[in-house]
């Protein structure tokens, strides 16, 4: 693992600096979409996800321990994916032993969010994919962009983000020893969002690889102990929803996942 190393390098930043303002997370990082869309392109991003995950909770590549990895698209589902989670995080077995681990994109739990995961909140994409002219408001305040972004380039970088939170399945599986259980609330999502057009393409390939056992809510209420509640294997992802016209012309929430309102992503 690189976790120490990122580490140090960061403290010595830290330290050289003494002069840098107060961090604001709520001033927007204006990446580049060309630079970002390399980044999550490379296998190192799934590398830098790994990292992160395991800072939180090195459980997740240790032998023995039963990951769970966690998708949703579509409307109501966010909510579903994060009672299962922290019913599985919650879960000790009857040894008494805390053998279940459950991630998904956003981090290590429910709650503690990825560094990464925050550092694409901050870089505000599907709202900079929405501007106007390069005009984009974020939080209450208007910026012109010196990196205008178009959405497609949002979707292909969240896109590729999710691909590689995905792609963590291999080495999880390898250091565990134990397929992971990829748990997916997808019902009614759209056909051309994230999950339909970049994670499940990338599932059905860990799949066959032997890295993931997918599994697909039949409702928002699954219980992830309860096999009735679930549809197992790729071949049975639920239809999905028709496209949307993108972008979608509707009001941008920031306290929402990804800044975009949960029935559109």
């Amino acid at each position: 693992m690189k976790i120490y190393s990122r580490f140090l390098i960061l403290a010595v930043f830290i330290a050289a600096c003494d002069s840098v303002a107060p961090y604001d997370p709520y001033t927007p990082v204006f990446t580049p979409p060309a630079t970002k869309t390399a980044v999550t392109a490379a296998q190192l991003f799934t590398e830098e996800l790994l990292d992160d995950a395991y800072s939180y909770e090195p459980a997740i590549l240790r032998t023995g321990t039963q990951v769970h990895m966690g998708y949703w698209s579509g409307s109501g589902n966010h909510g579903s994916l994060v009672r299962v989670l922290d019913s599985i995080n919650s879960h000790v077995s009857a040894e008494g032993e805390a053998t279940q681990k459950a991630i998904w994109d956003e981090g290590a739990t429910s709650s503690n969010q990825y560094p990464a995961y925050v550092t694409m909140l901050e870089e505000h994409w599907y709202e900079r994919g929405s501007s106007v002219d390069g005009v984009v408001t974020i939080y209450g305040s208007t910026y012109t962009d010196p990196y205008p972004v178009t959405f497609p380039e949002a979707d292909t970088i969240w896109g590729q983000y999710s691909q590689r939170y995905a792609d963590m399945a291999t080495s999880i599986r390898d250091a565990t020893g134990t397929a992971v259980k990829s748990w997916c609330f997808v019902q009614g999502a759209r056909a051309n969002r994230i999950f339909y057009t970049y994670e499940l393409p990338e599932l059905r390939t860990l799949e066959a690889a032997g890295a993931v056992i997918v599994y697909f809510a039949n409702t928002q209420d699954a219980d992830w102990q309860d096999p009735s509640d679930w549809a197992v294997g790729t071949e049975n992802a639920p239809e999905p929803a028709a496209a949307i016209d993108l972008p979608p012309d509707v009001e941008y929430d920031t306290t929402s996942p990804r800044g975009i309102p949960l029935d559109i992503f």
